[in-house]
């Protein structure tokens, strides 16, 4: 978009003032096509109804994660209360209100947090607000929100109520504070890490980057949330602290599609409903590599990329990386599109296409026999995430980051 808009002071283009009024076209038409869909689909936003159990769950003294919170799903399985004890605090904010209602308001929160994420994606990675005017800059990014809610992660964490938008938005804003803000830098991650762990790889990324006072206050913000929860939740907390925190069959199945983590994609592979061992390998591996990548991207002065790169090194060693996990894909391609415009083509080809879903879809019994095709289309995430990881080590080894401008 904004080589696009630089090669527009060339005599004979399409002036910018038209084109400013065409992305903000096409992002409103974009958003009431996706309402349209969206109504014709009428999703159950089946997580958002979990996380109003686990509210209510906390407002009543219910037992959190036993009969407590059990709903059941149209294909017959029951969803309990998986996240940590200060996540179902914070639910109980929601809890009052009916579902029908909560479902719209999920809905507008979840598409203002697209645009929210877009934003602070802008600030990180730079060349996005760079733009002379005003209307032409977030003409620019409310048409790149626009295109994000195809992205099937967006589109999938809409349809189920998810907040994977929220978590990023409270990591993005945590990296784009400046130093002379009065807003901890750190401590958003570590908040993130206490409703949902996976954010809990950042603080490892500030680590290995060097950068101390942000480790330490997202650790402390993160143990906050942890006494929190034992302080207002103690059977629960001892709970899932001790138990539920190494359950991750509750979550749901490793082989099926939607994990798209390297632990789903290597049960497919060998037919091993819960590769175990053979995911702890080459999670440590791949862990190992892709940190000191996002670590190496830091210390060069391109935090950008290093903290895309720990992203998705996080997406692919976690033992469970559902599909609607990875809207950092929108962050990525919008990286790429100022970078390398050739790559962002094909990664955005690859989270816009649906083809994960292509392919069989199980959920009871054993793995699904998938032929080579197929096995790849299964794969689709984890391998674009890995080739992200090859690109951004050849990145980290030129003298300097590439201008975002």
């Amino acid at each position: 978009m904004a080589v696009l808009l630089d090669r527009l002071d060339q005599p004979g283009r399409l002036d910018r003032r038209r084109l400013t009024v065409l992305l903000a076209v096409f992002a409103a038409v974009s958003l009431t096509g996706y309402l349209a869909v969206r109504a014709l689909a009428h999703p159950t936003m089946i997580d958002m109804v979990v996380y109003r159990a686990e509210g209510q769950a906390v407002l009543h003294g219910r037992d959190l994660y036993g009969d407590g919170v059990r709903i059941p799903t149209s294909g017959g399985n029951v969803l309990p209360a998986t996240y940590p004890p200060f996540a179902a605090l914070l639910f109980a904010a929601i809890s009052w209100i009916p579902v029908g209602v909560l479902k719209v308001l999920v809905t507008a929160a979840n598409v203002v947090l697209l645009g929210l994420v877009v934003h602070l994606a802008a600030k990180l990675i730079g060349g996005w607000l760079d733009r002379p005017g005003f209307a032409e800059r977030w003409a620019s990014l409310a048409a790149v929100a626009g295109a994000g809610l195809w992205f099937e992660p967006v589109w999938t964490t809409l349809r189920y109520g998810q907040i994977n938008l929220a978590l990023s938005a409270l990591v993005l804003f945590d990296l784009t504070r400046p130093p002379t803000s009065r807003w901890p830098r750190g401590l958003g991650i570590g908040l993130a890490t206490g409703i949902k762990l996976t954010p809990g790889v950042f603080i490892l990324w500030f680590l290995l980057s060097g950068k101390r006072r942000e480790a330490v206050t997202a650790a402390a913000g993160a143990l906050a949330t942890m006494v929190a929860g034992f302080v207002l939740l103690p059977h629960a907390s001892v709970k899932f602290w001790l138990h539920k925190v190494f359950e991750t069959d509750a979550v749901g199945k490793t082989y099926i599609t939607d994990n798209q983590s390297l632990s789903g994609m290597i049960a497919r592979i060998t037919h091993i409903d819960d590769p175990k061992a053979l995911w702890a390998m080459a999670a440590v591996l791949v862990a190992a590599a892709g940190l000191w990548v996002a670590a190496r991207n830091a210390r060069r002065g391109d935090d950008a990329l290093g903290a895309l790169a720990c992203a998705v090194t996080g997406l692919l060693v976690s033992p469970i990386s559902w599909s609607h996990h990875w809207v950092w894909a929108v962050p990525v391609a919008m990286l790429l599109a100022v970078r390398a415009p050739r790559a962002a083509v094909a990664w955005c080809a690859v989270f816009l296409s649906f083809l994960i879903w292509a392919v069989p879809h199980k959920v009871v019994g054993s793995s699904p026999a998938l032929n080579p095709p197929q096995m790849v289309l299964s794969a689709l995430y984890p391998l674009a995430g890995l080739a992200f990881l090859a690109w951004a080590w050849r990145e980290s080894t030129r003298a300097q980051p590439v201008s975002a401008s």
